[in-house]
């Protein structure tokens, strides 16, 4: 392929579809984009480090008398929290005989590149999502307890239960209301993992039903965890960012999250797991309790999937409650409490919270870290198309070192396994 040639595609993906990406992705998700970034959190070789208020003023007294003496007190103890730094990537290929057949100058060249970034921005922004639900393990399914294998390579799955092998991750309650599939997260060509930590690797063929093909038999067991992994066959269980599940975890006592413990003040958060149908009351409980440790003016929303979304708009109906638009990704603005001012809530629908979940996050006390801004993996020369070796195939590769942390998990709150 001539110079100018692969100039025109290397100029299209700098200065038109990076730029794109970057304004575009967050868009599609309600998470990536309200958070912050950065906010609070230093990057620091391969960690992100925060400074996070472990304890209250002792020198807050009444005095006896005007005599009397102060109490002694350095003030609020600091501790540091730390999450790992994550790697995201997406990439996509192009043949030679693509690349040629847009010689005719640098607007054939876009709209050449066109549709791969439009697909690229809609997976990649899902992958993510999915992460900052879940909680850093990336378990994606489960084998399912009978008819574990239902043929040559073939993986019969079901959708997380307390029986899930991976005792790492935690809080599964097995189908709710079957707003996501078992099968959601698979697609022909992925690296999965399978048993825990990976145990077996192979690559998914097709998805069929509630079973998934991989190329190659491979060994399995019930129960048995269902990572991603890398195209080197690893990573499963060990790579994917640290999302809400993790940071709002039913865990207690001396367990951490970011290196803390959780019996670190403002470090346990609102947790219930009653199997129940979503209320009013339920939410209700859920925000006040985590406003207790929320500072003046953070803002509020609830995320839910399907059926406790479409449960919460009929409450407000039920009700006589004006439905109104909010202003985020489209959801409802519902609840309005008199909390530090009167502050209204909104309740959003997003398909990637698993399912049953009902999430009320402070947007204040999130943040998403980063090294730097996601962009092209370049070569020698800076470019960021990639000729693979011995082949007519070029490469264009993302990558962005990434994870999410929360400082204040208290100020959080999430109820498990709620129906209509």
């Amino acid at each position: 392929m001539g110079a100018a040639l692969l100039g025109d595609v290397s100029a299209v993906l700098k200065d038109m579809v990076l730029p794109y990406i970057k304004d575009n992705l967050p868009k599609q998700t309600i998470l990536m984009d309200q958070l912050k970034r950065n906010a609070g959190v230093t990057p620091m070789n391969d960690e992100f480090l925060a400074a996070v208020y472990t304890s209250r003023h002792g020198g807050v007294a009444n005095l006896a008398n005007d005599g009397n003496s102060l109490v002694s007190a350095s003030g609020r103890d600091t501790s540091r929290g730390t999450v790992a730094v994550e790697t995201v990537s997406a990439s996509f290929r192009i043949s030679k005989l693509v690349l040629d057949a847009t010689r005719s100058g640098q607007m054939s060249v876009e709209n050449m590149l066109t549709a791969q970034t439009r697909t690229l921005i809609s997976d990649t922004s899902r992958h993510i999502n999915r992460q900052y639900y879940n909680d850093g393990v990336g378990v994606i399914s489960q084998v399912r307890t009978t008819g574990g294998s239902v043929g040559v390579g073939t993986i019969a799955v079901k959708y997380m239960d307390a029986s899930l092998d991976d005792g790492r991750s935690i809080d599964w309650y097995g189908t709710i209301n079957n707003d996501i599939s078992p099968t959601k997260y698979f697609a022909a060509d992925q690296v999965i993992g399978v048993g825990t930590g990976g145990a077996a690797y192979g690559t998914v063929s097709s998805v069929t039903g509630t079973s998934v093909v991989v190329g190659a038999a491979i060994v399995t067991a019930a129960e048995d965890a269902i990572y991603l992994g890398d195209g080197s066959a690893a990573g499963a269980g060990t790579s994917e960012i640290l999302g809400v599940r993790i940071a709002l975890s039913s865990t207690t006592g001396t367990s951490t999250y970011a290196g803390l413990a959780r019996n670190t003040t403002a470090w346990t958060p609102s947790f219930g797991s009653a199997s129940e149908a979503l209320s009013l009351d339920r939410m209700t409980e859920r925000y006040l309790r985590a406003r207790e440790y929320a500072q003046s003016g953070d803002k509020y929303i609830f995320l839910m999937n399907i059926t406790p979304y479409r449960k919460y708009g009929a409450l407000l109906t039920a009700m006589r409650q004006v439905v109104n638009e909010a202003e985020l990704l489209g959801g409802f603005k519902g609840l309005s409490f008199a909390a530090g001012g009167n502050q209204v809530v909104g309740v959003f629908l997003d398909y990637e919270v698993p399912d049953g979940e009902v999430l009320c996050l402070n947007l204040d006390t999130w943040t998403i870290c980063q090294v730097d801004d996601l962009s092209w993996v370049s070569g020698a020369e800076g470019e960021p198309l990639l000729r693979i070796s011995q082949t007519i195939t070029y490469e264009a590769a993302l990558v962005w070192f990434t994870n999410l942390m929360n400082l204040a998990p208290a100020a959080n709150g999430r109820d498990t396994r709620k129906t209509n």
